[in-house]
């Protein structure tokens, strides 16, 4: 191999490595870090989102309602940015409470218009937690790409 071609592979590759590094950012940056199939999106890592999009939440002793805030799901959706994509959960009671369970549950926005990042949960209970005990629950959103 000749000097000249080992100078050229020598500044090439360096190159090719910035170049990928810097593809890399750009296609991560764009949509979050989720996965989108068959139309459905569940949020995935490496996203950077400030709120959580799946965890656990508590109703609070003495009320049937809880209000947690929470990455809107369509900001999982992988190179989204337009058109009315649905935020939906699922939730559940963590544990055993005898005669109490979910009665509703969602995400208020219901469609993403992308000018937040941001929206509210809300879980209703069949009746107000007891007075001296909070209820647990653990929740996942997930969108639905209409675009």
């Amino acid at each position: 191999m000749s000097t000249r071609w080992r100078f050229i592979a020598l500044i090439a590759a360096p190159l090719l490595v910035v170049a990928g590094a810097v593809l890399t950012q750009a296609q991560s940056a764009s949509g979050g870090g989720g996965t989108l199939t068959r139309g459905i999106a569940f949020y995935g890592p490496y996203s950077g989102a400030q709120y959580p999009a799946a965890g656990t939440g508590v109703v609070p002793a003495g009320s049937d309602r809880s209000v947690t805030k929470v990455l809107l799901p369509a900001f999982a959706i992988p190179n989204s940015g337009g058109g009315q994509d649905e935020n939906h959960v699922v939730v559940t009671i963590q544990g055993h409470y005898a005669g109490y369970w979910v009665v509703g549950a969602k995400i208020r926005p219901f469609t993403s218009d992308y000018g937040k990042e941001a929206g509210k949960l809300i879980v209703w209970l069949n009746k107000p937690a007891p007075a001296d005990q909070n209820i647990r629950f653990s929740y996942m959103t997930f969108g639905i790409f209409n675009d």
